[in-house]
C-alpha cells in the first residue's frame, strides 16, 4: 500500500529505508526509491511480449491494470509458512477483468497470480529485504487470451 500511495519512499513505516531490496524470481534487487520511482507493476511484471515496462511509466501501469481491473486487483495473504526473521509466505493477487487490457477486450473471467514471498524482518517487523517469486507469463497471457485486440472503430468483429 505504501508503495502505490506515498512516493517518498521516507514516510514509508514497513521498510528499513536505506537498506531495503526487492527482486522478482531471483532478478535485479530494486532498492525503495526505484520502487516509488518505476512502480511495482513495471518491477514485477518486467519486460515480456504482453507487457514492456520499458515502455510504462509508474503512472501509466497503475493506469495499464486500474483499467483492466476497474472493481480492484485485491492482494489476499493465504498461507505463512515461517515466522521471523524470515517470513516466508503464500499470496494472491486477484481481480474480474472487467475492463480493456491495452487492446484486448475484457472476458469477466477472475485472473490471479499466485506466488511465494520472503520477508526478512528486523526485531519490530520492519521489511529489510523481500523476493517475490510467481510466474507473471500465465497472468499475462490470461490477460490477452481472449481474442484478438480490438480494431478500429469501423470494424464489427474481432
Amino acid at each position: 500500500m505504501e508503495a502505490s500511495n506515498k512516493s517518498n519512499p521516507q514516510q514509508w513505516l514497513s521498510i528499513v529505508t536505506d537498506k531495503f531490496k526487492m527482486s522478482t524470481n531471483g532478478g535485479q534487487q530494486f532498492t525503495a526509491q526505484d520502487v516509488a520511482d518505476e512502480g511495482t507493476y513495471n518491477l514485477f511484471l518486467g519486460k515480456a511480449e504482453q507487457y514492456d515496462s520499458e515502455t510504462e511509466t509508474f503512472e501509466s501501469s497503475f493506469q495499464v491494470f486500474h483499467t483492466a481491473f476497474p472493481n480492484g486487483f485485491l492482494w489476499e495473504l493465504t498461507e505463512v509458512l515461517s515466522g521471523p526473521p524470515n517470513v516466508t509466505f503464500k499470496w494472491r493477487h486477484w481481480g474480474t477483468f472487467n475492463g480493456s487490457y491495452k487492446d484486448y477486450a475484457p472476458t469477466g473471467e477472475t485472473i490471479e497470480i499466485v506466488g511465494v514471498s520472503i520477508a526478512r524482518v528486523t526485531d519490530d517487523l520492519k521489511i529489510e529485504s523481500l523476493e517475490h517469486y510467481f510466474d507473471n507469463n500465465v497472468f499475462l497471457q490470461k490477460l490477452t487470451a481472449g481474442g484478438c485486440p480490438f480494431h478500429s472503430q469501423n470494424q464489427n468483429s474481432h
